[in-house]
């Protein structure tokens, strides 16, 4: 592809007396795979440098290697001016070097306050026999304050949601180098940090990175193109393990970004909404009907057609996730019930229910999703181990296993992957295609997803778009829940609101007169709507 705008050579980052760190050639294979080739880059110092590339480019290795958690076979990298080769993630963090994981690594049963100083105990020992939890609590204290978080450092972790967690986790990573270990020049590694906060804590986000810039570096991963754009001041585009160029913010836009990264535009239908399907059957595909996910919430009755695509959209505090959760019955609801096409109602069982045509994927992969240490294989065949990997008798068909888990690798473009492959050497975005695929074996009638492309680039996000609508071509059912609202509003046929654990509105989506963003959170807001009657929007 010819670039529209000028591009530094990546393979020969300028000089500068002002890096904070410089790796140069960095290279890693794992067997025949070679998942990072020749890579050089620099973070100057107080910058924002961000990598871009498709999922399986090798960002995450990038970060692995600077956090201490893998070593490259060739390469060197200097930090501060010295040689920097940790040869753990605890050395790293010694030297100055602290990351956000992009799946979340904080304890929930365990009060906040450990988890913002955990590995750093040592600090409030006293007399080496017992710990000064009140100077931990003081220190953690002024950590959040610092960050700008409403958090009680003593409540249990696991009571705050979502969002609120993921923002502990970038204020222990942004903060603690400098207020606890006394580092002068952090460099800080955010892997899709923004991914999983809500909008409130966004803006408490980017406060942070600006306050952290005044004295330290942050190496920034996104497929959020917009934020990249607006708060890098280098990007370095990476595709297929190699360096493909450097750039500017002023130099780049999203579609030029794209195209760099997966080597040809993104399509201006990038939900092929042309394929949205106008004519519905009457008949449900999938019934909840008196569904209350939990105490306090009130009863949810809604129908998905065949062929339809239910959007379900919400703050994060919204109760979108625990309705999915309580439809699919992975988490029993209490009350109401569920029929699929025309079988009878039922409380939901999730195991009864993917014996009958439902499938779910949830939001967080790595909690609930798939088992990182055990191979590719084995993660997509857990979802069929007792009818279709199994002979009657109970032996495992492991050739048949082998083949359908290879036929979904070359059907999804599953990157740097084969049957045998452990899952935690994929990708985020590759895991995530491997955990659809568990479910696209079992041909589902109905499929709820919670957030199915978080953490997942551009080019991926495209592919899983176009899987979704050939699933709709086939007459499957789908409850889309997600926080991304282009993705809510280009590919739902209706979006159902959420405040609160009630739907307060719900909202046409037809092709040719999608909602806009504006209209979804004006209705997400508390006290914007009262009832779930359908809300007419004009656009």
């Amino acid at each position: 592809m010819t670039a529209h705008f000028p591009v530094t050579p990546a393979s020969n980052p300028p000089p500068s007396q002002a890096n904070l760190l410089e790796a140069r050639n960095l290279s890693k294979a794992y067997g025949p795979v070679t998942v990072l080739s020749d890579v050089s880059f620099d973070v100057p110092a107080r910058s924002v440098v961000t990598l871009v590339g498709e999922n399986g480019a090798g960002k995450s290795t990038v970060f692995n290697i600077l956090s201490g958690l893998t070593r490259p076979d060739r390469g060197t990298i200097t930090f501060a001016g010295q040689p920097f080769r940790p040869d753990s993630h605890r050395a790293a963090v010694r030297l100055g070097v602290t990351r956000v994981f992009q799946e979340q690594s904080l304890v929930h049963n365990v009060p906040v306050y450990e988890n913002l100083l955990i590995g750093e105990e040592a600090r409030y020992a006293r007399f080496g026999q017992w710990v000064d939890r009140k100077a931990m609590v003081r220190a953690a204290r002024r950590i959040v304050e610092t960050a700008g978080l409403d958090v009680d450092v003593e409540r249990r972790t696991g009571d705050y949601d979502f969002s609120t967690r993921q923002s502990i986790e970038i204020a222990r990573a942004c903060l603690t180098p400098t207020l606890i270990r006394g580092v002068g020049e952090p460099l800080i590694l955010l892997d899709e940090p923004t991914s999983a906060l809500d909008r409130r804590d966004e803006d408490t986000f980017f406060d942070l990175v600006r306050e952290v810039r005044k004295y330290g570096s942050l190496l920034f991963v996104s497929h959020r193109m917009a934020e990249v754009l607006d708060i890098s001041d280098v990007i370095y585009v990476l595709k297929d393990g190699a360096l493909a160029a450097r750039l500017r913010p002023d130099e780049t836009d999203e579609h030029h970004l794209h195209g760099l990264m997966v080597g040809r535009e993104r399509a201006r239908d990038y939900y092929y909404e042309a394929r949205q399907h106008r004519e519905l059957p009457p008949r449900a595909g999938l019934r909840a009907e008196g569904i209350r996910a939990a105490a306090g919430a009130s009863e949810v009755t809604l129908e998905v057609r065949p062929g339809e695509i239910l959007g379900i959209g919400g703050l994060l505090d919204s109760g979108k996730s625990e309705l999915g959760k309580a439809i699919a019955g992975v988490r029993a609801p209490v009350g109401g019930t569920v029929a699929l096409k025309d079988g009878a109602p039922q409380a939901p069982d999730i195991r009864r229910s993917a014996r009958a045509g439902l499938g779910y994927i949830p939001a967080e992969r790595l909690v609930e999703g798939i088992i990182p240490a055990f191979p590719v294989a084995w993660n997509f065949s857990i979802g069929s181990g007792c009818d279709l990997f199994s002979t009657r008798a109970g032996f495992w068909r492991r050739g048949a296993e082998r083949r359908a888990a290879h036929r979904h690798i070359e059907a999804l473009a599953v990157r740097s992957a084969r049957p045998e492959t452990p899952m935690h050497r994929l990708s985020g975005g590759n895991q995530q295609k491997v955990v659809l695929a568990r479910w696209l074996e079992r041909r589902p009638e109905v499929l709820v997803l919670d957030n199915p492309t978080r953490g997942v680039d551009a080019g991926a996000k495209q592919e899983i778009y176009r899987v979704l609508r050939d699933l709709t071509d086939q007459g499957v059912a789908i409850v889309l829940i997600t926080d991304e609202l282009l993705e809510l509003i280009g590919l739902s046929n209706r979006i159902l609101i959420m405040q609160r654990g009630a739907v307060v509105a719900d909202v046409p989506a037809p092709a040719d007169a999608k909602p806009s963003e504006q209209d979804l959170v004006a209705l997400m807001l508390p006290g914007a709507a009262s009832s779930s009657e359908q809300v007419e929007i004009t656009t």
